[in-house]
């Protein structure tokens, strides 16, 4: 009877033994990851998911536009991503791409270069870019010239009613003006007024059937983001109104543009994507003058309340020589304090490297100053704002 229990102990132990070494022993998860050589494990905490924001601190770097993309890509090819949402009003892109208009010119400055191209006119067919934004498009805080889509719709109307034509030029140059002055002059102007709703009045006449489709559609949704968006703005004591109905805007017209077998990446500010913002210290002179704290709502926070699960990279750089979508000459210095997140970082590595806050210690939660194209500082519990995060140690001239 011992002997057989002592065969029994004896079998257990080895089934125990070469189970063990079958399976092997479990590697403790990495503090981080290089952005470049361990693009499969980040593929695979970011592929579980059906929304990845992959935020940005500066809009105006190539070098770091191509580091996402390269994850973009990767993500479309091997976690069957198929929609890429753009920071960039809906209203212009869709007539660019409706129309023979070049798509490039559909979107914001941040979106008009080489990087972009395969993603806005098809050539990647794995993934579609989209439009997640409200907010009409300008060059800058010159609201003044007049774009091929409105000169084409003019020309357009003008075939049947020049009055109104006429009105719809003078509103979009308003609507443009509007923005201009408020958002980016800092001028005190209020609620965006007209003498009539042009285009309610160009919807209600004969020929608007007559009209392209994507004339239609442009006047449609014009009317549609005023009614919704715009007319719910003042810009008379800063411009927190604004951004918090940007934020809902754009977390709307992703979930309207998404369906349950799609998965989505969203291209956008750090600003847009942060969970909390109403834990933000704004430490920055503008940004205090602009009441930024007075904002309540964020994309990120909004989509993580829908039925997608959602993961929220925070994108950080360290020190740029220059940024290269700008033609300023603009310079960030390198930050060495621990006090700012991109000082720790970098004073431990000095690489490109994504960093997991569910599997990683790696940053301290604490509160960090941050900054946004190199010099507007804030200050947050990084773990608060991101589900984890990329950091550029320094942008190429």
């Amino acid at each position: 009877m011992k002997l057989k229990q002592c065969r029994l102990i004896i079998i257990s132990l080895l089934l125990f033994v070469l189970l063990s070494g079958c399976g092997g022993a479990a590697e403790p998860p990495k503090d981080y990851y290089d952005l470049e050589a361990d693009i499969e494990s980040i593929g695979d905490i970011l592929g579980e998911q059906d929304i990845v924001i992959l935020g940005e601190s500066t809009h105006w770097s190539s070098d770091i536009a191509k580091q996402k993309t390269d994850l973009i890509d990767y993500l479309a090819e091997e976690h069957n991503f198929n929609k890429l949402f753009l920071e960039t009003g809906d209203s212009e892109f869709n007539y660019h791409q409706e129309s023979e208009l070049p798509v490039m010119d559909g979107v914001v400055p941040q979106y008009q270069h080489e990087t972009f191209k395969k993603y806005l006119d098809g050539s990647n067919k794995n993934i579609q870019a989209l439009p997640m934004d409200w907010a009409p498009g300008y060059a800058g805080a010159h609201a003044s010239s007049v774009s091929s889509l409105e000169r084409n719709i003019v020309d357009e109307i003008s075939e049947y009613d020049l009055e109104l034509a006429e009105e719809f030029k003078r509103s979009e140059f308003a609507l443009r003006d509007w923005f201009s002055k408020g958002l980016l002059k800092g001028k005190k102007v209020g609620y965006f007024k007209r003498p009539t709703n042009v285009y309610e009045a160009i919807r209600s006449q004969d020929f608007f059937a007559k009209l392209t489709p994507e004339t239609q559609n442009y006047i449609i949704s014009r009317q549609k983001n005023i009614d919704k968006y715009y007319s719910k703005i003042s810009f008379e004591d800063g411009v927190a109104e604004y951004y918090d109905h940007r934020e809902i805007g754009m977390a709307e017209k992703v979930l309207e543009q998404m369906t349950k077998d799609d998965k989505a990446i969203l291209w956008v500010a750090n600003g847009h994507s942060n969970y909390d913002v109403t834990s933000i210290e704004y430490t920055n002179e503008l940004f205090v003058e602009q009441k930024r704290s007075e904002r309540v709502e964020s994309l990120g926070a909004l989509l993580r309340e829908s039925d997608y699960s959602v993961y929220n990279v925070g994108l950080f750089h360290n020190e740029a020589d220059s940024y290269a979508l700008v033609s300023e000459d603009y310079v960030t210095p390198r930050k060495e304090k621990d006090e700012a997140l991109e000082g720790y970082i970098g004073n431990r590595v000095q690489s490109d490297v994504f960093i997991d806050f569910a599997s990683s210690d790696f940053i301290e939660e604490n509160q960090y100053t941050v900054f946004w194209e190199g010099f507007f500082d804030s200050k947050m519990v990084p773990q608060e704002q991101f589900d984890g995060l990329i950091y550029i140690d320094h942008i190429n001239k």
